[in-house]
């Protein structure tokens, strides 16, 4: 979240953190449906709070697979960022018939979110079964080790 680089007590970060707190971000629900559908196990706290890159913020390396697959799903809104967009407030449309999801946007701005979503609910299925419990509410402090770039 930008505004918690910003110095402690200024009122860009009270802003930020209130912004955080009190309005979801527009598509966190269209994503936890995603992975419940995908994935069968609920989005919150199974991938919010897991290991070091899954949920808010992200540091060290990633601690396994489905680690980097958050670690790649933040990379993927960065340049979706980038590129004018705001990944975390978009909502799009998409299909799941027989296993599969299928974007639906004609919009390219909902289009790119729902494929950073899309890749990263299939990420983390198939790295379902290393599932490691350990790394639920894993501790950022403990999030060592160089940051990988995107």
């Amino acid at each position: 979240m930008g505004g918690l680089t910003q110095v402690e007590g200024s009122p860009k970060v009270l802003v930020s953190l209130i912004l955080d707190i009190f309005v979801v971000d527009a598509n966190i629900f269209q994503l936890s449906k995603m992975i419940k559908k995908v994935t069968g196990r609920a989005a919150f706290p199974t991938f919010s709070t897991y290991g070091c890159y899954c949920g808010l913020g992200g540091k060290g390396r990633p601690l396994d697979r489905i680690d980097w697959c958050c670690h790649e799903h933040d990379c993927c809104y960065g340049r979706t960022d980038e590129n004018g967009c705001s990944s975390k407030f978009i909502t799009y449309h998409y299909t799941y018939r027989l296993g599969i999801i299928k974007c639906g946007n004609s919009l390219q701005c909902e289009y790119d979110v729902c494929e950073c979503d899309r890749k990263f609910v299939q990420c983390l299925k198939k790295y379902l079964k290393n599932y490691e419990e350990l790394y639920t509410f894993f501790p950022n402090d403990f999030c060592q080790g160089r940051t990988p770039q995107c």
